[in-house]
């Protein structure tokens, strides 16, 4: 709180006038409030960039599948094992003949 009064002049302004009864609506408010202008604009910002990256979803390419030949998602990972990770191959395929799924680990 100390620092948003320091730095926010209208919040500063606003706990001079309005006295005990502010230090109430104030203790009650979010403190991300408190914040000036330029630093919400930036924290709403960081929170659509953060959305957009999460929303994408993973990245898969596409690979002959395994069983039929046709075309076919790849997802590649690592899963734990005893002192070392395995690799895992996760193949998924496109095609209405098919359609079978696929997991190959090392």
């Amino acid at each position: 709180l100390i620092s948003a009064l320091r730095v926010n002049a209208p919040l500063r302004e606003r706990v001079i006038k309005g006295g005990r009864a502010t230090t109430l609506e104030l203790a009650q408010e979010d403190p991300r409030k408190w914040a000036t202008e330029s630093v919400q604009a930036r924290r709403q910002e960081w929170a659509a960039s953060a959305m957009a990256t999460a929303s994408q979803g993973p990245t898969l390419e596409q690979r002959p599948c395994p069983q039929c030949g046709g075309r076919a998602y790849l997802e590649t990972g690592t899963y734990p094992a005893f002192k070392m990770a395995k690799a895992f191959a996760h193949y998924k395929c496109l095609e209405k003949n098919c359609g079978k799924e696929t997991h190959e680990r090392e």
